[in-house]
């Protein structure tokens, strides 16, 4: 059987551009998480997506998880639906383990689908390093976790473990991370949180799926919108779990990432 051509996913795109219009910009989840009742919020983010109706009758976590299990089932229904080739549907529910999903993004020859992989664990190995160094972990626990795959070689973390912050800097200068690593270290030394770290590799991964939105046909459209569906999932998970645990409304903002509109 022939790989599917570009021209195969003429529908699968067809039905993306609708359903593009149905994703929640960030203004909303500010907007949402900015609400004094939970039901106002929920009402905001229901009114401005695409949402079973079950959304505005969540009550507590239980429920919220419910829904977004159902949500996710539904996506993964799409996904289905909307790819003529099975090996997508494997990349769409590995999307958590990134090197699983590099390898079935490779299967497909896909430069776009497989870059989004290739920044997804040089991301996760900055995550990592990050972590691992401003809590003075030792070195053996970093060699241990990098994942391999990305375009930044894991030797590059491991000769910077001992090196200054603002020397590793410098090694990323050639590289589409060091205005995130740069953010995330002046978010460490003032604040000591790593809420800009995590919001801006989401911010990066969203960013560079929009560039899908301009490629006419074939499964780039398409594999964008799934995920960033997901990522959208999470933010209303975000939102509706700090609202509902009192969360000051300033802390969950911080949290809130860009999307896909």
């Amino acid at each position: 059987m022939s790989s599917p051509s570009r021209l195969d996913y003429a529908y699968a795109v067809g039905r993306i551009r609708a359903l593009e219009q149905k994703l929640v910009s960030r203004d909303v989840f500010l907007e949402a998480a900015g609400e004094r009742e939970f039901d106002s919020a929920l009402k905001i983010i229901f009114d401005a997506g695409f949402f079973f109706d079950e959304l505005l009758e969540v009550k507590n976590s239980t429920e919220l998880d419910r829904f977004i299990l159902n949500e996710e089932a539904y996506l993964t229904k799409l996904t289905k639906e909307l790819f003529p080739d099975d090996s997508f549907e494997k990349i769409i529910v590995e999307d958590h383990k990134q090197e699983n999903s590099l390898a079935a993004a490779e299967a497909t020859g896909y430069s776009f689908i497989i870059d989004y992989y290739r920044h997804k664990i040089d991301l996760g190995n900055i995550k990592i390093f990050f972590r691992i160094k401003y809590l003075e972990h030792p070195l053996q626990k970093l060699t241990k976790l990098l994942m391999s795959g990305g375009f930044l070689d894991e030797s590059l973390f491991v000769r910077s473990f001992e090196l200054k912050y603002s020397e590793i800097s410098e090694r990323l200068y050639a590289s589409p991370y060091q205005k995130l690593w740069n953010e995330a270290v002046d978010n460490l030394m003032e604040e000591e949180t790593f809420v800009n770290l995590e919001r801006g590799i989401e911010d990066f991964l969203i960013q560079y799926l929009k560039s899908a939105k301009y490629i006419v046909f074939g499964p780039e459209p398409v594999f964008a919108y799934i995920i960033a569906r997901k990522m959208e999932l999470q933010l209303v998970r975000l939102v509706c779990s700090g609202l509902m645990n009192k969360i000051p409304s300033k802390i969950i903002k911080k949290r809130i990432t860009e999307t896909y509109v």
